[in-house]
């Protein structure tokens, strides 16, 4: 079973200043950058978030969950070939968006 880190970004308003699941990660799964780069002009702290980007080295045992001061975070466990059909699913979508 595979590890899916869900994060509701409306709860989660200020990752910068927070940063407690970043910090608190044993397997570093989380990283924080912008969500757009300006060029010429500084990124806008409001467009920063933590991502969940290296779910494949998540271990699961929930401390994120526990130290997220506002529930931003869930885990969701799915089996591999869950998790490989909803990422297929995902593309799939993104490329029609793209043809059209």
């Amino acid at each position: 079973m595979i590890a899916q880190i869900n994060i509701d970004y409306t709860l989660c308003k200020d990752p910068l200043s927070c940063r407690k699941c970043l910090s608190v990660c044993p397997s570093v799964v989380f990283v924080c950058g912008p969500t757009k780069v300006w060029k010429g002009r500084e990124t806008d702290l409001s467009e920063y978030k933590i991502v969940g980007r290296y779910f494949d080295k998540c271990s699961g045992c929930g401390d994120c969950v526990k130290s997220c001061p506002t529930d931003a975070i869930n885990l969701e466990f799915l089996l591999r070939e869950q998790l490989a059909q909803k990422f297929r699913e995902e593309r799939a979508t993104q490329l029609r968006e793209r043809n059209v």
